[in-house]
């Protein structure tokens, strides 16, 4: 088990309150937010119709519409379009809440064959694409040892077919000998690892406030040991930890499209879902669907999403889900319960009143507040394993998080890290105050990648009863930190202890 030591700390308020003012108390009523898609007999997207033509049900209690957005509302802003906006995560404010993709190749549980193909096509999917992309994309790859950032999201066709180019399958070469003599069986942590995956581009999303498009190109851990040979007694705990990525998913509005290139079926494979032009729903029969919510191909029919397999033209599917990512309705509404007892699964149903259309959405939701792990009080206490996973591995990629907006400033004696104040949730105390809590991780690394030093802390903000957080307030955390010697770079992490969202920054030795 990873552990992290935590120690003390101070933080530096800057710019973060008005003194003499008084606090306001704002009152909202939950709203349950809703991206819709709806596609013809054929599959193709229906982008024309008005709020009269769609109805909610809730546990099937009919539900008032409250918001509606048509799809023409997910542009990008005005003057925007052609130009290249975004180039890295730091960009994505200035598309406010258009949609945004997330190609993922599955390198950990994919054959390398299917891989290789899979390859070959994406190219040919990005070769078909303007120069300026039409939708800001970021591109990972699900590795045997990491999920490495293959390009930060970008518009520029040419920088993410270079990155194609210049990548190096993260493969298991044991794997690969055992589906060279005729082995079906997946990686023999492909189960967690890709759970893994998962939640982390979940919690990197949590700041983008559009759609996200999970594109995810390979088989996912349907054939994973750990799935395989899952004991009894470890099946609750799994299915647990997968309505938990679940939860993150949809808490991010991510939509989950799977990809599988294993190509066309058998005969005697083939199912309903394979042969259906819009594949939409549950995968039934597909490998993978255990009937009990462990199917990787779950994530995409409780998303909203859809499984493409069966198919041999991988580059016209990756544009038709692209295209289908951008083509969708916001629908929004008030709950008629509010019973969050026990965090009930509420039931979502969407129609529309045309014959012949079918509606892509998420199926439901858990109602109430997610439950986050609190960090350990003691410094020598062993932390939850979420609150270990979650920040260290965030602290070990590139992967911008953007739950929290951080900026690092190297300062005597480490770094300042700022972050805005209304990211950060403030707790009410008894004396009138409020109070914020973050975890800090701060990963050093040399020259050649590796790292060289590690150091973890809790530090607070306090405001006074009167004190007013300022729009553009930020928050200032002194880290003092010894950088070790041949540092290229620093990771830093930052977790609001209340909600568990977190954010990250690059800092210069």
């Amino acid at each position: 088990m990873l552990a992290m030591v935590l120690g003390a700390g101070s933080a530096v308020a800057q710019d973060v309150v008005e003194a003499g003012q008084t606090s306001t108390l704002t009152v909202t009523s939950r709203l349950v937010v809703l991206d819709v898609v709806v596609v013809d007999a054929k599959g193709n997207p229906v982008t024309t119709l008005d709020q009269s033509k769609f109805r909610i049900y809730e546990d099937k209690i009919p539900q008032a519409i409250k918001n509606f957005d048509a799809p023409t509302s997910h542009l990008m802003p005005p003057g925007m379009e052609g130009k290249l906006v975004v180039d890295s995560a730091a960009d994505l404010p200035k598309i406010g809440r258009s949609p945004v993709n997330v190609l993922v190749f599955d390198e950990l549980n994919t054959p390398f064959h299917d891989l290789s193909y899979a390859r070959e096509q994406m190219m040919k999917y990005l070769l078909s694409l303007p120069e300026v992309l039409p939708v800001p994309t970021l591109f990972v790859a699900a590795g045997n040892t990491k999920m490495a950032v293959l390009h930060d999201y970008t518009q520029s066709r040419a920088e993410l077919i270079a990155s194609v180019k210049k990548h190096t399958a993260d493969v298991d070469f044991t794997m690969i000998m055992a589906q060279l003599n005729g082995g079906k069986t997946g990686k023999d942590n492909g189960l967690v690892a890709t759970l893994g995956a998962l939640s982390q581009i979940a919690e990197s999303v949590k700041g983008v406030p559009g759609r996200k498009n999970l594109i995810w190109v390979g088989k996912g851990y349907n054939n994973a040991v750990d799935l395989q040979s899952m004991s009894e007694s470890d099946h609750d705990r799994v299915l647990a930890v997968i309505k938990q990525v679940t939860d993150r998913m949809l808490a991010a509005r991510v939509v989950l499209y799977t990809i599988d290139p294993d190509g066309p079926v058998k005969a005697d494979e083939v199912t309903a879902e394979t042969i259906d032009p819009t594949n939409v729903g549950s995968p039934g029969s597909q490998v993978g669907d255990f009937g009990d919510g462990l199917g990787f191909y779950e994530f995409s029919k409780e998303t909203g999403g859809r499984v493409i397999s069966g198919r041999n033209d991988i580059d016209v599917q990756l544009a038709q889900v692209s295209k289908e990512g951008t083509e969708y309705y916001t629908l929004s509404y008030a709950p008629t319960s509010m019973d969050d007892a026990a965090r009930p699964y509420r039931k979502i149903r969407v129609l529309v009143s045309e014959p012949g259309y079918r509606v892509m959405t998420r199926e439901g939701y858990f109602s109430g507040a997610a439950k986050v792990s609190a960090v350990a009080l003691a410094p020598r206490a062993k932390q939850p394993k979420d609150v270990q996973y979650d920040l260290l591995t965030a602290a070990r990629t590139t992967l911008a998080y953007t739950g929290l907006h951080v900026m690092a400033q190297r300062t005597k004696p480490g770094y300042t890290l700022l972050v805005n104040a209304n990211d950060l949730q403030f707790n009410a105390q008894a004396d009138g105050t409020r109070l914020a809590e973050v975890t800090i991780v701060a990963v050093s690394y040399n020259t050649k990648g590796k790292e060289s030093g590690q150091r973890a802390m809790e530090l607070k903000e306090e405001l006074g009863p009167n004190d007013v957080v300022q729009r553009g307030s930020q928050v200032g955390f002194a880290v003092p930190m010894i950088v070790p010697a041949f540092t290229q770079r620093v990771r830093f992490v930052v977790r609001d202890a209340s909600t568990g969202t977190m954010g990250s920054a690059e800092g210069k030795p």
